[in-house]
């Protein structure tokens, strides 16, 4: 099955365009570690609390999306831009969507976090908790 993952890969790779990036805003995985040092940052895993406390950025904050709308307001800070993490860049662009038109500057952290999570490249920046 492994060869089948390179089969996808290589398929995704030739017909990736960058429609997404010129609809939404996106930081990529290049910008992490700038963004997570900056102070005008608050990072935002969506990612379920289970997922989270096995493995998240450090300094990031965890709003479950299935709690978002209730939670978003007391912890966010309409002055800082926000990058939302999930596992999928793509997944529950709604969130995005609606921050937006609070009036919140936020972004897609392009990769999605399970691209980032088994990279060694990123081990500094996460922190992961074993039981």
């Amino acid at each position: 099955m492994q060869w089948l993952d390179y089969v996808f890969k290589f398929i995704d790779k030739l017909f990736r365009t960058n429609a997404f990036k010129q609809k939404y805003k996106t930081k990529s995985s290049k910008k992490l570690n700038h963004i997570l040092k900056s102070k005008n940052w608050q990072v935002v895993d969506i990612r379920n609390s289970i997922s989270y406390g096995e493995n998240h950025l450090k300094g990031s904050l965890n709003i479950p999306v299935t709690s978002f709308n209730f939670k978003y307001f007391k912890v966010l800070d309409k002055n800082s831009k926000i990058l939302i993490i999930d596992e999928d860049s793509r997944s529950h662009l709604s969130v995005y969507k609606n921050l937006r038109q609070k009036g919140f500057k936020s972004y897609l952290f392009y990769e999605g976090y399970k691209s980032i999570r088994n990279d060694p490249n990123f081990d500094k920046l996460t922190k992961v908790v074993l039981y």
